[in-house]
């Protein structure tokens, strides 16, 4: 069995919005995995436990690994019994539609326009919209599209996670910097937008995580 997908999956833990400890417990985790895993077979030959005990890891650190390998799309979990059995899970799938690869690329462009919009607000003390509404990450049209019923349960994999969450958080920050700068709190709203700053900060990241996500559609 092949393993080359290993540059996908560096991605994905990449762009995940976690501390490096977690990614390279995770890492480290997923190389035991695959270490374990007999040609024939998808299934790793170890337990979490055992995991636990090769790498001298706290069960509890594999655990919350794996529920990260799990979120990124790279394994599965499934109740065999007493046991839980670690199965790898394709990473290629179906052909993407062109829509998906359009609202990402739109997405994309979309989101960086949040920093016009921002330094208006702060050079203007106003805006059209309320941070209320922007915290909303369910009112963008690509926050609609992400919540629609192109998505079915297992078409959610790890870039779609990943992307989801940080799109979430993008818009609280936006929010929270648009806020600043509407109390007149200039130099405040000024520091999130600054390299660094908060909302610059998450707006790369999201940028990244979009990228990525395009990046690995297949051809």
């Amino acid at each position: 069995m092949s393993y080359d997908h290993h540059d996908m999956f560096r991605d994905r833990l990449n762009a995940l919005p976690v501390g490096a400890g977690r990614r390279g417990i995770a890492a480290m985790v997923m190389v035991e995995i695959v270490r374990w895993m007999p040609r024939e077979d998808s299934r790793c030959g170890k337990t979490a436990d055992e995991l636990a005990d090769l790498l001298n890891l706290r069960p509890g650190d594999v655990m919350i690994a794996l529920r990260t390998l799990e979120s990124l799309g790279v394994i599965d979990q499934i109740a065999e019994g007493s046991t839980t059995a670690i199965r790898l899970r394709p990473m290629t799938a179906g052909k993407a539609p062109d829509k998906l690869r359009e609202e990402i690329a739109g997405a994309i462009a979309c989101h960086a326009a949040w920093k016009r919009r921002l330094r208006h607000a702060i050079d203007t003390g106003s805006s059209e919209m309320t941070a209320e509404d922007v915290a909303n990450d369910h009112l963008c049209e690509f926050g609609q599209w992400l919540d629609g019923p192109e998505f079915s349960a297992t078409a959610r994999d790890g870039e779609y996670e990943v992307v989801r969450h940080l799109h979430a958080q993008f818009h609280r920050i936006a929010a929270a910097t648009l806020q600043l700068a509407i109390a007149g709190k200039k130099k405040d709203a000024e520091r999130c937008m600054s390299v660094g700053g908060i909302f610059t900060e998450t707006s790369s990241r999201l940028t990244k995580a979009l990228a990525v996500w395009k990046r690995q559609l297949p051809s």
